[in-house]
């Protein structure tokens, strides 16, 4: 969830107010057609005689075709001069305009004050988007102090207007207790203003608030409902949280089907956990044929992008042959990109390869290395060949009270031949030796159950 920024969109040319007099009101109204004909050089030529001589309405016309750069140059310095005079005179629209040009420095040197006291000439008229960009500059702290009182002030009066991007502010502000104590029943009626008018993130939202019971009961059934109108929108993360739901039951029954088209829209957009669980359902055969070809596919793609746990499933499917011929040079390559980002599994096969010799020359030192790193992270299969490695002095000198100490470890953690090994290691330790491994080994698992173990 994030912010919506300001809205600077202009208005559209004025038509409403033609002059007194017939001859005057003949060029303004030429001036009109040929604008609506997109003949913005004749409509300059015809407003800018009538905006000279004091037209309020031409003034503004002129001002607008140089801040659009119509038929022209656009001229920031030009379009103010022009908007100036009626926003003087209270015209809504140019009040607006002049304080986006200064409010963002197009043309002419920022000035947020200048900004804030045009931007309120115009929101005091009631103007939506006036009153939403005061709300965000009230919010932000842009050429005022930072005041949560009349940034909510401001949003609310848009809000009440229909304003989406400032009923959607609304809500994030009480959805995250920013600038005012957190309010989930706000922050919810708010999104749902903003989502029942069809906007993508408040849907997204309001879908999250009720996935994960944020301030009031969770209701699967209705995130499912939001996160469908998001994801029907484009909202990859609407997308890909409602995959999962389908992936896994939650909300309504397991529908793996619904979760392979969330996953592939999501993926399609780059999404790489979708990418992930499409390669997975697809290498399963979840919801569809077993196609190791398009699960590698989608591995690839977000191994691509750097996900490790992609790159630990693209280097196993080298390293097994799966759907394709066993390539250990390459599920080497594989599996180092994802040892190297810290993955507990790739470090261990990784070192299992450098340990057996396989695709590559055999490398205790390098096996002991990834065994270590793996280990220390609780991979109790790596724990296992590390305590091999002490025990056998490979990649290391020979230490069977450490070697105890790791399969005493392993076996702790699930691993059966990690106990095998223990009992056999135990039998050529003194009992100081074999003493002082075990305190070391359950220390070690205090630490790691209590996440302060250092790796």
């Amino acid at each position: 969830m994030h912010y919506i920024s300001r809205d600077i969109s202009g208005y559209c040319l004025a038509l409403c107010v033609l002059l007194a007099s017939g001859a005057s009101a003949d060029d303004f109204r030429k001036g009109i057609d040929a604008f609506n004909n997109e003949d913005y050089v004749t409509a300059l030529a015809e407003w800018q005689p009538l905006a000279e001589r004091g037209d309020l309405n031409a003034m503004y016309n002129v001002g607008l075709i140089y801040d659009e750069g119509l038929g022209v140059e656009v001229d920031k310095e030009k379009a103010l001069e022009w908007y100036l005079p009626p926003a003087e005179e209270g015209d809504v629209a140019a009040q607006f305009s002049v304080a986006t040009i200064y409010d963002f420095g197009y043309g002419v040197a920022e000035d947020n004050q200048k900004a804030i006291y045009w931007y309120t000439a115009a929101a005091q008229q009631a103007d939506e988007q006036a009153q939403f960009n005061l709300g965000v500059m009230y919010a932000s702290g842009e050429g005022v102090d930072v005041d949560a009182e009349a940034a909510i002030n401001w949003y609310e009066l848009s809000a009440d207007q229909g304003h989406i991007p400032a009923q959607y502010n609304l809500a994030y502000i009480y959805d995250i207790g920013e600038l005012v104590p957190e309010d989930n029943q706000l922050a919810k009626r708010w999104y749902l203003k903003a989502a029942d008018q069809g906007d993508m993130d408040a849907q997204y939202a309001l879908a999250l608030m009720y996935d994960e019971g944020d301030g009031f009961a969770e209701d699967d059934v209705a995130a499912v409902k939001w996160y469908e109108l998001a994801a029907e929108q484009g909202d990859v993360r609407a997308q890909f949280n409602l995959a999962i739901m389908y992936d896994v039951g939650e909300g309504m029954p397991e529908n793996d089907e619904l979760a392979i088209k969330w996953y592939t829209a999501a993926a399609e957009q780059g999404h790489t956990n979708a990418q992930l669980n499409l390669g997975l359902m697809y290498e399963g055969g979840e919801g569809t044929e077993v196609d190791p070809v398009l699960a590698m596919s989608w591995y690839r793609k977000a191994a691509d992008q750097g996900l490790t746990e992609a790159q630990y499933a693209v280097a196993l499917m080298f390293d097994e042959g799966v759907g394709m011929a066993e390539d250990n040079v390459a599920a080497i390559a594989w599996y180092t990109r994802a040892a190297e980002q810290g993955d507990a599994q790739a470090q261990n096969n990784l070192g299992a390869m450098y340990d057996s010799g396989e695709g590559i020359p055999e490398d205790n030192d390098a096996a002991f290395k990834w065994y270590t790193l793996s280990a220390n992270q609780g991979n109790a299969t790596a724990q296992n060949n590390l305590g091999t490695m002490y025990y056998a002095g490979e990649g290391t000198d020979t230490d069977k009270p450490e070697a105890y100490k790791w399969f005493y470890i392993a076996g702790e953690l699930g691993n059966d031949d990690a106990r095998d090994n223990s009992l056999v290691v135990k039998k050529n330790l003194r009992r100081s030796e074999l003493k002082k491994a075990k305190k070391l080994a359950v220390q070690w698992l205090e630490e790691f159950e209590n996440g302060t173990s250092t790796l």
